[in-house]
């Protein structure tokens, strides 16, 4: 999986690289459980995966979280990630491109 580590083609898609790292930064913020998570588009997924995104045909997938939540905070982490994702594709469409298969990290400095 490709983390999010592009170069912009124009100023356009710098504007919306930087939206989308602006919205990841605030996401790890907002959840100091979450570690890492990667963002996949539904032709990439099982017949039987669970329900993609609405309005975004993407996936919410390989959560990684420390220390280990239960199943209702994992649930609330959930919903925060794709609450971070469905606000960048609705104000951004370009967003779409960056996200699909790319993985997002936490970054220790």
């Amino acid at each position: 999986m490709k983390t999010l580590q592009l170069r912009a083609a124009s100023p356009e898609q710098g504007m919306v690289q930087a939206d989308v790292e602006a919205k990841m930064r605030g996401l790890f913020a907002r959840c100091p459980a979450l570690c890492g998570f990667a963002i996949q588009d539904r032709a990439s997924q099982p017949a039987d995966a669970g329900g993609p995104l609405p309005d975004a045909d993407l996936y919410v997938a390989e959560i990684g979280v420390y220390p280990k939540l239960d199943a209702g905070q994992y649930g609330e982490l959930y919903d925060e990630i794709t609450l971070a994702i469905l606000d960048l594709v609705q104000a951004q469409p370009d967003a779409y491109e960056l996200l699909r298969g790319h993985t997002f990290a936490r970054t220790l400095h």
